[in-house]
């Protein structure tokens, strides 16, 4: 089966290759499409001009006769991603993908985003290569769903439409005049279509005009259908109905993951553990770890406002990234003052895959997280997470007392009752039965993107 991943972001648009999270999420789906013995084709705008250097060369050049817009480049040729091709056009380069310097959108996004989708399905028909099954990622590619099933249906007749997106938050508005310039008539601007309270929603576009859609967890599909972040969608999800699944974001087996000789071996698996935080640390204590985004929501007002308990407790905390930011110089201050006790670490793949190795508990107090793979990573290291039961940690996290418990999940983010949740856990490593099978389950559980990929063709069988 042929199929065609379109993504806003990909490492290939980093000069290191390394890329954002949700390029690497896509470039490792992509790689489990492959596993699974499928033909794969990868499609990214092209941000910057390429380097004097750069492996790329022009493959093509396409132009859409319904877009106000000149002819775009395709560029291929590098033999780290032979299947990759970029969109490259004078009106995609940035300094940021999606906003100016105020931090406002782009005003032509939606000229930008529509010339991507249309050039990356122009690039397929022009080749003959004719995908069985379009999978689209975020509202930047929502029109690429439109363009294939309306403006392109004859080139690809047959073929299956899967539009993914993390959270409803983000929906790609759009100042209404451009829709005659993006090819959309009048029809097209209409509440039930992509008109949203005077704008154009390119969101809407990729949930409408897809065969399948997915979020990343059913915890978060059920609060978008209870009027709960939503952000204005939450009577477009109810009439889409079993059109919306929900398929929990994957992890790089390749990467997060323990070595060959403890899996399947509890008691090896727990040892592996304790060297790693001996290196790490030096201690034996336990290593309590908070590393998710200091952006309000994500949890570091809690780690904070715990901060005095946890430094009256035996253990020690690690925290990863966050530099710059008002919360991480406090803690700065407070590790300057208590050095054995608070270890601060940089965002970095290398520095997260030891200090979760070496952790004995990931702590997410997250007020909001439709996706994150964060627990899954901690858990795939054999680390249990102790998680607020939002987002896909919702889903997956098998939460003590229950005999198959892997981690921990709580409802209220209030301190007092983060602190009580915390010390159970803690009780529950002084028992080393105990906690060695809930380390094993954790490492035990499958978050491969393979298993993802499963998933998401399972959505369209006639793909």
């Amino acid at each position: 089966m042929r199929i065609l991943l379109l993504s806003p972001e990909h490492p290939a648009q980093n000069t290191k290759g390394s890329g954002s999270p949700v390029g690497r999420d896509v470039e490792a789906l992509a790689q489990a499409y492959l596993e699974h013995g499928h033909e794969v084709r990868v499609c990214a705008p092209l941000y910057q001009a390429p380097a004097e250097d750069a492996p790329w060369s022009r493959v093509a050049t396409v132009r859409a006769s319904f877009l106000k817009v000149e002819e775009a480049d395709i560029l291929a040729g590098d033999p780290r991603w032979p299947y990759l091709r970029l969109v490259s056009h004078p009106i995609l380069v940035r300094n940021h993908p999606y906003l100016d310097e105020q931090g406002y959108d782009h005003p032509d996004n939606a000229l930008r985003f529509a010339l991507f989708s249309a050039a990356s399905l122009m690039d397929c028909a022009a080749e003959g290569w004719i995908p069985d099954l379009i999978h689209a990622h975020e509202w930047q590619t929502g029109l690429s769903m439109l363009y294939a099933s309306v403006h392109f249906k004859s080139m690809f007749p047959d073929t299956r439409l899967l539009f993914s997106f993390q959270d409803a938050a983000f929906q790609g508005l759009c100042d209404a005049k451009w829709a005659p310039e993006i090819g959309l008539g009048p029809e097209w601007m209409r509440p039930d279509k992509l008109e949203f309270w005077g704008r154009l929603n390119l969101l809407k576009a990729g949930l409408l005009c897809c065969h399948r859609a997915t979020l990343p967890s059913l915890q978060y599909m059920q609060e978008l259908l209870g009027d709960s972040h939503g952000y204005g969608l939450e009577g477009l999800f109810r009439s889409l109905g079993a059109k919306v699944a929900a398929v929990n974001p994957g992890v790089d087996g390749s990467v997060w993951k323990i070595p060959e000789e403890v899996k399947g071996e509890p008691d090896g698996l727990v040892a592996w553990k304790n060297k790693k935080r001996q290196e790490l640390t030096g201690g034996s204590e336990p290593l309590i770890v908070f590393a998710s985004s200091f952006r309000p929501g994500k949890g570091i007002d809690h780690v904070l406002t715990l901060m005095p308990d946890l430094l009256k407790m035996d253990l020690r905390v690690g925290v990863v990234g966050g530099h710059g930011t008002d919360e991480h110089k406090h803690l700065e201050l407070v590790a300057r003052s208590h050095p054995d006790r608070i270890r601060l670490y940089p965002k970095d793949d290398q520095v997260l895959f030891d200090v979760l190795a070496a952790a004995d508990l990931l702590l997410l107090p997250v007020a909001h997280q439709p996706g994150g793979v964060l627990f899954a990573r901690a858990m795939a290291l054999g680390t249990p997470t102790l998680a607020h039961r939002v987002g896909a940690a919702a889903d997956k996290i098998v939460s003590w007392p229950k005999s198959i418990a892997d981690g921990f999940l709580f409802d209220d983010l209030a301190p007092d009752t983060l602190l009580r949740h915390l010390r159970k856990a803690l009780q529950i490593r002084n028992n080393a039965t105990d906690w060695t099978g809930l380390c094993s389950r954790a490492a035990g559980r499958d978050f491969t993107w393979k298993k993802i990929a499963a998933l998401y063709l399972a959505l369209c069988p006639g793909a």
